[in-house]
C-alpha cells in the first residue's frame, strides 16, 4: 500500500484491522469521492489548508481496504473505486490511513497512534500522515481530522544548537499515543481520549538529519487529543559532532482538540541560549544502533529508511505488519529484524530486495497480495536471479528465521535464470532456519524451494520447504538443469544439516536436451549432507536426454574430496514413467560421485529406466570406493531396464562396498555385471543372497521378518530396528 503521508507508526495496534470478505455485497459501480477538510482555525497548514491525497493512498471503508486515485492532479479530491463494500443501512464509514484504522461498526472507528513519527519532505514540504474519518454523503466522503497538529519554527540562530536536527520530542503528563476512538453523532465525529497505554511522549524523528540554518524552518507534529495537561515540554535533539538535547517547559494547563492547528509562538524559535541544555534524553532517540534501532510501523517508514538500508551496521526493526510495493533500489547492507512480523508485497514482478550485500535479515515473513508473475530479475544481462526476499545474497550476508509465503510464476525465455522461494542466488552466506511455503512454477535453469543456487555457504541448516515446485513452460523451451526441494544447486566444503522437504516436484515439460538433476533436498551438490529428509513426491513426464532423480540428492557432483550423506531418508515416491532410457532413479541419490552413504533409508515406490533403492550409477573418480553401510530400502521398483535393491553400476575406477544394508527380495543387490567390473559389490563375508519373502542383510544373508524402521535419538545417530 503506497501512501503519501509518512508518519512512523510506533504503536502496537490495539484493535486488529479485520478484513471482512464473506459478507460483501458485489456492486461493480461503487465509486466514491474523497474530500479532505480544513483544520478548524487555520489556513496555513503546509500545502495551504488541507491534508492532501496522493495516488496509492489507502482508506478503509466498512473494514474493506481500498486504494485512492487522485482526480486530475487535485490533491484535495480523490476517487475511490470500492467494489463490493459492505452495505450497513445504506451508510458508509471510512478511515484513513487504512494501516492504523479499524471501522468496528457503523459510526465507530478506532486508530492506533504511533509513539513516533518520521519527517519526510516532498517538494520542500513536510509530509503528514493525518488521522481522518468520514461518513458518506451520497457517494462523497468528507474526511475530518481527528488529531491536533502542532506547529513550531526552528532555526540555528544564536549559536550553540548545532547544525543537524535529529528529532523533536513532546512530553506532557497525559497519554500521547495509543488507541483513540471516534463515534459519529450530530453530524460530526466525537473523539474520545487515548486508551491502551499511558505513554506521555511523542517523537518526530528525521529520517535524514535536517540541516538547520539561520532561516526559520516550519515543523509540524501530529498529537492525539489531550485535555488539561499540566506540563508541556519540548526537546530538540541535535548533532554538532555529539548528540545534545535542548529543552523548554511550560507549566500551564494545555489541551489539544481534534482538528485544530496549534501555534506555539512562545517557544517557536529555538536558540542555544534560549533553552536548557543536557544529555539525559539521548537514549530515547532511535538512531539505528543495536540498542536503539529504527522502528518501522508503516510502508512510509520503510520507504523513509531506504538510505539506512544501504548502510552497514544500521539496525532496523519491524514494529508492525506492513505492505511494500517496490524493490529497494540499492544494495541492502543493514540488519533487519522482522520481529515476527510480515511484509506483504503488493505489486507483481518485485522482490523485497534486489541484492543483500553483507546484510542480515532475520525473523521475517514474506507474503503477497497476488502471485508474483514473471518476476523482476535484478540484472539486465544473464544470469538473472529472483527470490521473494532477494535476487542475490552476497558474501557476508546472514539469513535466519525467514519465511516465504509468496507464490512464484516465471515462464522465461532466457537460459540462465536462478529462482528460489526466498533467494535466487547466495554465496558466502549464513543460512539458518529458513522456510518456504510458496508454490513455484517455472522453467528456469536453477530452481529451489528455498534457494535456487548456493555457493560456499558458511552455514546451511534447518531449512524446510512445503511448497510444490512445478517445472513447465508454455514457451516451448525448457532450461531446468538442477532442481531441489530446498536448493537447486549447492557447492562448498560444508555439512548441510537438518533440512526437510514435503513439497512435491512435478516436471511437466515436453522435452529437454540438458542433463537434468532433481533431488528432494538438493538437485546437485558436492557438500556433505546430514539429518535431512524428504517426503515430497517427485514425478516426471518429460522426455529429456539424461535425467537423474534422487529422494535426497539428484546428482552428487565430481569432487576430489570424499563426502558423506548420513542419517538421512526419503519417503517420497519417485515416478518417472516416460521414455525407455536415460532416466536414473535412486531412492536417495540419482548419480553418485564419491559420496559414502551411512545410516540412511528410502521407504517409497520408485519407477524409471535404471532404478536402485539407495543410489544409481556412479562416476569416474580415481582411487576411491564408495561405502554404503547400515542402509535400507523398502518399497517397490518398476523399471524398463535395470532394477537394483541397493546400488546401480559402479565404474572401472571404483566399486561399491556394501555393508549391513537391507532391501526387498526379488531384486539384485547392485549392478554386478558392469562392463568395467565383473563384480563391483563387496560384501563383508562374500555371502550370496537368494530370493525370498523378506528383507535381506547383506552381511549375514539371513532373512529378517517384517520391515525396517529408523529410530531417532538425541544422544545417538538414527539406527535400524525391526518391526514385526
Amino acid at each position: 500500500m503506497k501512501q503519501k503521508c509518512t508518519t512512523k507508526l510506533f504503536a502496537i495496534l490495539a484493535v486488529a484491522c479485520i478484513f471482512v470478505m464473506g459478507c460483501r455485497e458485489e456492486n461493480d459501480d461503487e465509486v466514491f469521492t474523497a474530500l479532505t477538510q480544513d483544520y478548524n482555525d487555520s489556513k496555513d497548514y503546509i500545502s495551504g489548508s488541507m491534508v492532501f491525497w496522493s495516488d496509492g493512498d489507502a482508506v478503509r471503508i466498512n473494514n474493506g481496504t481500498y486504494t485512492i486515485a487522485v482526480d486530475n492532479g487535485d490533491s484535495h479530491r480523490a476517487t475511490i473505486n470500492a467494489e463490493g463494500v459492505t452495505a450497513l443501512g445504506g451508510e458508509y464509514y471510512a478511515a484513513y490511513p487504512a494501516d492504523i484504522s479499524n471501522v468496528v461498526s457503523a459510526g465507530h472507528i478506532t486508530f492506533s497512534l504511533p509513539q513516533e513519527e518520521v519527517y519526510i519532505e516532498s517538494d520542500g514540504k513536510q509530509v503528514i500522515h493525518s488521522v481522518m474519518a468520514a461518513k458518506s454523503d451520497n457517494r462523497t466522503f468528507k474526511f475530518q481530522n481527528l488529531c491536533a497538529l502542532l506547529h513550531f519554527k526552528v532555526n540555528a540562530s544564536g549559536g550553540g544548537i548545532g547544525d543537524k536536527l535529529l528529532a523533536i520530542e513532546v512530553e506532557t503528563d497525559k497519554p500521547m499515543w495509543g488507541t483513540i476512538t471516534a463515534e459519529y453523532g450530530d453530524s460530526q465525529w466525537q473523539v474520545t481520549s487515548v486508551s491502551g497505554t499511558d505513554a506521555t511522549k511523542r517523537t518526530l524523528r528525521f529520517a535524514t538529519p535536517l540541516v538547520l540554518s539561520d532561516s526559520e524552518k516550519d515543523i509540524y507534529l501530529i498529537v492525539p487529543p489531550v485535555s488539561g495537561a499540566d506540563t508541556f515540554t519540548l526537546r530538540m535533539i541535535v548533532d554538532d559532532g555529539s548528540v545534545k538535547v535542548f529543552e523548554k517547559t511550560r507549566t500551564a494547563s494545555t489541551s489539544f482538540a481534534s482538528g485544530t492547528l496549534w501555534h506555539f509562538n512562545d517557544v517557536n524559535t529555538y536558540t542555544g541560549t534560549a533553552m536548557k541544555y543536557g544529555t539525559d534524553e539521548v537514549a530515547t532517540v532511535t538512531n539505528g544502533s543495536e540498542d536503539h534501532p529504527y522502528l518501522v510501523y508503516s510502508s512510509e517508514n520503510w520507504t523513509a529508511l531506504a538510505s539506512s538500508m544501504g548502510t552497514n551496521g544500521k539496525h532496523i526493526t519491524l514494529a508492525n505488519d506492513i505492505n511494500v510495493g517496490s524493490t529497494l533500489d540499492r544494495e541492502f547492507k543493514a540488519i533487519l529484524d522482522g520481529n515476527g512480523h510480515t511484509i506483504t508485497l503488493t505489486t507483481q514482478n518485485i522482490s523485497l530486495f534486489g541484492t543483500i550485500n553483507g546484510g542480515t535479515v532475520k525473523n521475517l515473513t514474506l507474503a503477497a497480495t497476488n502471485d508474483v508473475i514473471s518476476p523482476r530479475l535484478i540484472v539486465n544481462e544473464d544470469p538473472r536471479y529472483y527470490g521473494a526476499l532477494a535476487g542475490r545474497a552476497l558474501s557476508g550476508s546472514t539469513l535466519t528465521n525467514c519465511i516465504n509465503k509468496v507464490n512464484i510464476k516465471c515462464d522465461t525465455t532466457r537460459s540462465k535464470v536462478y529462482i528460489g522461494g526466498l533467494c535466487g542466488y547466495a554465496t558466502g552466506s549464513q543460512i539458518i532456519n529458513c522456510h518456504n511455503y510458496g508454490r513455484i512454477s517455472t522453467n528456469a535453469l536453477y530452481v529451489g524451494g528455498v534457494f535456487g543456487y548456493v555457493s560456499s555457504p558458511t552455514e546451511f541448516s534447518n531449512c524446510t520447504n512445503s511448497g510444490d515446485i512445478t517445472i513447465k513452460t508454455t514457451s516451448g523451451t525448457i532450461f531446468t538443469s538442477n532442481i531441489g526441494g530446498i536448493v537447486g544447486y549447492l557447492s562448498g566444503d560444508i555439512v548441510v544439516t537438518d533440512c526437510h522437504n514435503s513439497g512435491d516436484i512435478n516436471i511437466l515439460n515436453p522435452s529437454t536436451s540438458l542433463v537434468s538433476n532433481y533431488g528432494g533436498i538438493i538437485g546437485t551438490t558436492s557438500s556433505n549432507v546430514n539429518r535431512c529428509s524428504n517426503t515430497g513426491k517427485i514425478e516426471c513426464t518429460a522426455n529429456g536426454s539424461t535425467m537423474y532423480f534422487g529422494g535426497v540428492v539428484g546428482n552428487y557432483s565430481l569432487t576430489n574430496n570424499l563426502r558423506c550423506i548420513s542419517n538421512s531418508c526419503n519417503e517420497g515416491d519417485i515416478i518417472v514413467p516416460y521414455g525407455t532410457s536415460g532416466k536414473f532413479v535412486g531412492g536417495l541419490i540419482g548419480r553418485n560421485a564419491r559420496m559414502n552413504i551411512n545410516n540412511c533409508y528410502a521407504f517409497c515406490a520408485l519407477q524409471g529406466t535404471t532404478v536402485a533403492g539407495i543410489t544409481t550409477d556412479g562416476a569416474s573418480i580415481n582411487n576411491s570406493d564408495v561405502v554404503i553401510s547400515n542402509c535400507y530400502y523398502f518399497g517397490t521398483i518398476t523399471s524398463t531396464s535395470s532394477a537394483y535393491g541397493i546400488a546401480g553400476e559402479s565404474n572401472v575406477s571404483y566399486k561399491f562396498i556394501i555393508d549391513h544394508c537391507y532391501y526387498p527380495s526379488g531384486y539384485n543387490l547392485c549392478g554386478t555385471n558392469s562392463t568395467y567390473n565383473s563384480y563391483n559389490a563387496t560384501l563383508s563375508n562374500a555371502t550370496t543372497l537368494s530370493a525370498g519373502g523378506n528383507l535381506y542383510d547383506t552381511l549375514n544373508g539371513n532373512p529378517q521378518p517384517g520391515y525396517l524402521r529408523w529410530k531417532n535419538s538425541t544422544s545417538a545417530p538414527i539406527h535400524v530396528v525391526f518391526d514385526n
